[in-house]
């Protein structure tokens, strides 16, 4: 098991390769098992292999959803949504969907890392500078006695303990890094969590109008359609949280609910997705306009998501680099100008 699971759970971005290519077989009406078969080939690495594991799937009877499905790790849920959304619609915006979701998933996590590793660094270097550096400086200016006996004693003694003991400079220096990595850390957990709100709700959107009016491949309509589905599996693109919280709306559509408060929509929907929940329940308008709105919709909460995400990606980052190298300069003046500025002081008396 160790040796095949390597071959069979390819990378994300092998993954979104091989959703891609999957889509352009269904666009092309070309047959899945002699595609994947073409892509079964040495050259094309972890997509090949993952390619391999798909038809050998299909071979044994499995669905087309549940051999790609299992190949897609963390991404079983949406893969599979998306294939079965495809075999209901025609079209193949959902696969191509689900490789965007992956690529964006992998992109935010890519940004988060980069976000931090500056400050950290700055971090690393600005608390080896006060640990390591600094003591030194401030005992030779004590043993030189350009700092006054009667102020010597507590910071000197202090610098004297760092600048003799190695492993208790190398311990202040990991709490403080430790410390101010975790709050980092914190900040950009708080990003992620903050610009997932308006991210869940760009996905909750573009699934509705991917299911009921699809922009690519076959034209799609709500005639024939579950409306309790097409909830339903536009929550589970979202989340196990998005999904269970939509749960009893989709029970009050199924029951025939129609009216906003029987449909006991969840309180952090946005009243324009209310507003094209409610319609689509209805039939008020046609399925077209309303995908339009909610395609409008979804990138507009996009946008916000990004907007959010960017505070904390740059300006987070930015900020506590300025205010490390700020802190690092006072201290290091601290230092060189205290001293001159005892002497000055005698002098003048």
């Amino acid at each position: 098991m160790s040796t095949d699971r390597p071959q069979s759970t390819p990378d994300e971005e092998s993954l979104a390769m091989l959703l891609e290519e999957v889509a352009a077989m269904a666009a092309a009406k070309r047959p899945l098992v002699s595609g994947l078969e073409n892509l079964d080939d040495a050259s094309m690495g972890k997509v090949g292999r993952a390619a391999n594991v798909v038809r050998v799937g299909l071979a044994q009877g499995k669905s087309t959803a549940e051999s790609i499905a299992a190949v897609a790790g963390g991404y079983r849920s949406p893969v599979r949504l998306a294939m079965e959304v495809m075999a209901i619609t025609g079209s193949t915006e959902p696969i191509e969907e689900a490789a965007r979701l992956i690529r964006q998933t992998s992109e935010d996590r890519r940004r988060m890392v980069l976000a931090a590793i500056n400050p950290i660094l700055n971090v690393i270097v600005g608390a080896t500078i006060l640990f390591f550096v600094m003591p030194w400086i401030l005992v030779s200016l004590a043993q030189a006695e350009f700092i006054e006996p009667a102020f010597a004693p507590s910071i000197t003694e202090i610098c004297q303990a760092f600048a003799q003991d190695f492993m208790l400079a190398t311990i202040a220096t990991v709490v403080v890094v430790g410390l101010l990595s975790w709050g980092l850390a914190w900040g950009l957990s708080q990003s992620r969590r903050n610009g997932d709100v308006f991210r869940d709700h760009a996905t909750f959107c573009r699934w509705l109008a991917i299911q009921i009016n699809p922009a690519r491949g076959t034209p799609g309509s709500t005639t024939g359609i579950e409306l309790g589905r097409v909830l339903q599996a536009a929550a589970e693109a979202v989340g196990p949280a998005w999904s269970s919280s939509w749960a009893s709306v989709i029970d009050n559509v199924h029951g025939g609910s129609t009216s906003e408060d029987a449909l006991e929509m969840p309180p952090h929907t946005p009243e324009p997705v209310r507003q094209c929940v409610l319609d689509l329940v209805n039939g008020r308008r046609p399925s077209d306009r309303i995908a339009l709105d909610l395609r409008r919709l979804a990138e507009l909460y996009l946008q916000k998501s990004n907007r959010d995400r960017s505070l904390w990606t740059e300006v987070l980052p930015r900020a506590v680099t300025w205010l490390l190298m700020i802190l690092m300069m006072v201290i290091l003046l601290q230092a060189i100008l205290m001293p001159l500025l005892q002497v000055v002081g005698e002098v003048a008396q």
